[in-house]
């Protein structure tokens, strides 16, 4: 019986880190470029894990308790690539990747660290440098691209940033061979430790538009549902399994 409030009580941690990860996509669905996670679950762990150190959207945490060779945890936290619809937008500093590939972002106050994103929201600074929301500088073939002259600019397929006909730098878009090593490092943002970025030669890049997060928000709603019905689930069969418990140490251990 305790092994069966064990294995309850694995289930619906599995399905807390469930609804973490879908009200985090549910809270980006309007962030460009955002890509969705997703809660990958193993049977028969063998580890029982609860607690608030579970590493899962939403910043739980797990700390193992005992273990236990019944109940379910959460084997990997996966981000789903796909891409996000286009729409147009008209301002001259979007842009959104019809094609694989990542923009290329620097943090100017942590020196040479690069970030990688599908979120082509960007603007200008006083200093002329194309930026996103943050302050990271995005990164062209000849580092951060800075624009100084006072002119609108255009930029084609392949990335050539051009004033008055002239190319002046060219977006730095970048692939790899694994996503599934990409780390997030914010709700747009990703880092990619141990892997070398590619050039992408042709990337498709699309002026004055931005793509979308790829959350579907009746999907995540429909599986928000799903994951809080199998924890009243695991509730109720933990109140069972009490009840059963009661019966054994008060009514069937009794001595007449």
């Amino acid at each position: 019986m305790i092994r069966g409030i064990y294995s309850s009580a694995a289930g619906m941690n599995l399905q807390i880190a469930r609804m973490d990860a879908v009200s985090n996509n549910l809270a980006n669905a309007g962030v460009p470029g955002y890509k969705k996670d997703r809660i990958m679950a193993e049977s028969f762990p063998k580890l029982i894990q609860l607690g608030n150190k579970r590493a899962v959207p939403g910043g739980l945490s797990s700390a193992v308790i005992g273990e236990t060779n019944q109940g379910a945890a959460i084997k990997q936290v996966v981000t789903d690539f796909s891409p996000g619809m286009l729409r147009e937008t008209g301002n001259d500093t979007d842009f959104a990747l019809s094609g694989p590939g990542f923009f290329t972002l620097s943090d100017p106050d942590s020196g040479d660290e690069l970030y990688y994103t599908r979120n082509g929201n960007f603007k200008l600074d006083e200093e002329g440098y194309l930026v996103n929301g943050d302050g990271y500088r995005v990164m062209g073939t000849g580092g951060p691209i800075q624009i100084t002259e006072n002119k609108s600019f255009t930029v084609d397929e392949k990335g050539n940033i051009a004033i008055d006909g002239e190319v002046i730098d060219t977006l730095a878009v970048a692939a790899f061979n694994d996503l599934n090593t990409l780390e997030r490092a914010g709700n747009s943002l990703f880092r990619a430790p141990g892997q070398e970025p590619q050039a992408v030669e042709n990337p498709g890049i699309m002026q004055r538009y931005l793509e979308g997060a790829n959350v579907d928000p009746l999907e995540e709603t429909v599986n928000m549902i799903n994951a809080v019905r199998a924890y009243e689930t695991g509730q109720k069969i933990i109140q069972a399994q009490d009840g059963l418990l009661d019966l054994a140490i008060n009514k069937v251990g009794t001595v007449r």
